[in-house]
């Protein structure tokens, strides 16, 4: 419980309020129960999903083994010396990697990157090899994405802070690369890849709808990725789901078509 002193506005938890307010020195009968109001959850979620941040593929190496992920919690925190923060979950196999080299690769992701997020999350990398299909540099002995991202900073971890589920990480910046050819494209935001993974298509300061039209398709069934949540809308894909291929997998996060299940 929480209790407010009516003179002089001190405020106390506890079952009960304390015989003297420490700061005016009324007794208890001036002390009034505050009420406590409910968390919204929903305009929390909400507001947090309105922070405007970036979308990143965080990439390292340790002992031979190279791995990546998507990441969308990366800040500057001192320009002298430079510094960036990085958040990363413990669960995630690109941490422990991380944890052992202390060092990891900020990979900027453009507008037109929407695949190398769905390439390198989703997924881990205990279970596949995401650099598979994926054609990579190494700069200072660490996997970088040279043609594939906008720019990136090969850093090393200095510090790092327990944050509960995740490691908050913070780093030196050791060397830099900038992609020429795609000095033209921005960066992807985390509203852009929300925007994109619900199946619109983003342009500068605009959104328009992929708009196909498919002969015949109009009352199909829409099935979703339960991995992903990337839907097949056969009036824009041009077949129905029923019709495709067993081997069909997710264009977004390689997931099987096992995983998929009818939209309600």
């Amino acid at each position: 419980m929480k209790w407010k002193c009516e003179i002089c506005g001190y405020e106390m938890e506890g079952q009960e309020p304390i015989d003297i307010c420490p700061v005016c020195g009324v007794d208890k009968t001036n002390f009034v129960q505050v009420e406590e109001k409910n968390k919204d959850a929903n305009a929390i979620k909400t507001s947090i999903r309105q922070i405007i941040y970036g979308m990143f593929v965080i990439t390292t190496e340790s002992k031979g083994k190279i791995n990546g992920q998507a990441a969308n919690t990366v800040f500057q925190l001192t320009s002298e010396p430079s510094q960036i923060a990085v958040c990363l979950n413990k669960n995630n196999y690109t941490t422990e990697l991380v944890l052992e080299s202390n060092k990891l690769v900020i990979n900027i992701i453009g507008q037109d990157g929407f695949q190398m997020i769905s390439n390198f999350g989703f997924s881990s990398g205990r279970d596949r090899n995401k650099f598979e299909k994926i054609q990579y540099n190494e700069i200072n002995s660490m996997p970088v994405l040279l043609d594939d991202a906008l720019s990136g900073m090969i850093c090393k971890v200095e510090n790092k802070m327990d944050v509960g589920t995740h490691w908050l990480m913070v780093c030196s910046i050791e060397d830099a690369f900038i992609n020429v050819n795609k000095k033209d494209v921005l960066p992807l935001s985390y509203s852009d890849f929300r925007l994109i993974k619900s199946g619109k298509k983003i342009q500068v300061n605009e959104i328009i709808k992929e708009e196909k039209e498919v002969e015949n398709m109009e009352g199909g069934e829409k099935y979703i990725c339960t991995v992903c949540g990337y839907v097949h809308d056969p009036a824009v894909e041009g077949i129905e789901f029923k019709d495709l291929p067993d081997s069909y997998t997710c264009p977004l996060c390689g997931a099987p078509k096992s995983d998929f299940e009818i939209m309600k």
